[in-house]
């Protein structure tokens, strides 16, 4: 039977998706089956209960659907579809599918065609999955004469948008047993499904190649972990760097061709100009700070690339800071008039004390240099003297010593 039902509309039903669609058998032969999987999917923003799914035409079988089962937003079902020819026709029928209180309606198409010749291909079905655009994409195929006679190929051709053949030259004529392999290529022109068919015409019915295939968009892009950097204050001297990882997002290669620096107190590293990334690689830059002034020095790092939009900058920022001069205090005194064999000295962070020795052996000489103070602290100071037979006077009077903050 060919053409065993009218073609209806592909998903005419609001909210119901049918993929692949159509779903296309190729040629199989009399006698023999073909399954391929069909997903029917709530594309829409309501619930709804399938309670059939089925064909609107012979040699199509569906199988997989535990009925009634209702569909949220966004699931779906997996079903199994056969095609089992009863005769060297093309079929063509429609996928029917019950919702709700509604009766079957069309939601896609099932095609295949049944053939008694012995020319066979293979696969009877290609897939390409999804493919960017301009990137063609190719598969193998292989041609069989199975039979006891020659067949005579008289032409072949590919039908779809972005589906094309080579390798396969006509006329020829393939002996009994003999094979010949050629290619079929998915070039999408768009994102977007798309479905073909290859046909090989022979002197008796045509062998057909069911085609599909998902055309997404192919493009770079190109991302960095953080759009500026700040280094705070750095004092006069020090060279500390940071880190941004840039990374392609995207499908299609990120072509870095220039990375340009403002700022003087900046360098760059480990990303320069003229670098690819394919997708999914990543390139870490790393930025130093190497102030020679006081006060806010601003920076940029702009990347330029394939990608669409204006470039990538980043933003830098830092501040020069004088060094800071470590404080110390200077102690004199007068020698005492008596023997002795050194000076302790004592400090307090009050006064009056008590008082800390600061140090451990007497220091024979009437001086000494405290560096162990702190910027914006005061101190007391006293002072004792130590004879031979280490016997140590009283303290000395009191001194203060307030120390800088800066």
């Amino acid at each position: 039977m060919s053409g065993c039902a009218g073609l209806g509309k592909p998903n005419t039903i609001p909210g119901i998706a049918v993929t692949p669609n159509p779903v296309d058998f190729g040629t199989v032969m009399v006698g023999s089956s073909s399954t391929q999987s069909v997903t029917v999917s709530n594309s829409g923003a309501a619930k709804f209960t399938v309670s059939k799914v089925s064909a609107s035409g012979n040699g199509f079988t569906i199988s997989g659907l535990s009925a009634p089962e209702t569909l949220a937003p966004g699931q779906s079902v997996k079903l199994t579809v056969v095609f089992k020819p009863m005769s060297a026709a093309t079929e063509s029928v429609n996928l029917l599918v019950a919702i709700n209180a509604q009766g079957p309606q069309t939601a896609g198409n099932l095609k295949g065609t049944g053939s008694t010749s012995l020319l066979s291909v293979t696969p009877s079905v290609i897939g390409f999955g999804n493919v960017s655009v301009g990137s063609p994409v190719t598969q193998p195929l292989r041609l069989t004469n199975g039979g006891s006679a020659s067949v005579a190929i008289k032409s072949v051709s590919a039908t779809g948008s972005g589906f094309s053949i080579s390798g396969l030259t006509t006329p020829q004529t393939l002996t009994p047993g003999e094979s010949v392999n050629f290619m079929a290529e998915f070039n999408p022109k768009a994102a977007g499904s798309d479905a073909g068919s290859i046909s090989i015409v022979t002197a008796s019915s045509p062998v057909n190649v069911g085609l599909n295939g998902v055309g997404i968009s192919s493009a770079p892009q190109l991302v960095a972990s953080s759009t500026s950097l700040s280094f705070g204050n750095v004092t006069i001297g020090s060279s500390p760097s940071l880190q941004v990882t840039l990374k392609n997002t995207g499908t299609a290669s990120a072509d870095i061709s220039n990375v340009s620096l403002t700022g003087s107190s900046y360098a760059l590293g480990g990303v320069t100009s003229k670098i690819d990334l394919a997708p999914d690689q990543s390139a870490v830059l790393t930025v130093e700070f190497d102030p020679k002034a006081m006060g806010s020095l601003p920076g940029t790092v702009t990347i330029s690339s394939n990608t669409a939009g204006p470039p990538l900058v980043i933003q830098l920022s830092g501040s020069g800071a004088q060094k800071t001069q470590p404080h110390s205090v200077a102690l004199n005194w007068d020698k005492s008039a008596a023997q002795v064999a050194g000076y302790f000295v004592y400090r307090s962070s009050k006064s009056s004390g008590p008082y800390a020795k600061l140090n451990s052996h007497a220091n024979p000489d009437a001086s000494y240099t405290d560096s162990s103070v702190d910027s914006g602290q005061m101190y007391f100071y006293v002072v004792t003297a130590v004879n031979s037979e280490n016997i140590e006077s009283s303290f000395s009077n009191e001194i203060s010593v307030t120390i800088p903050s800066q």
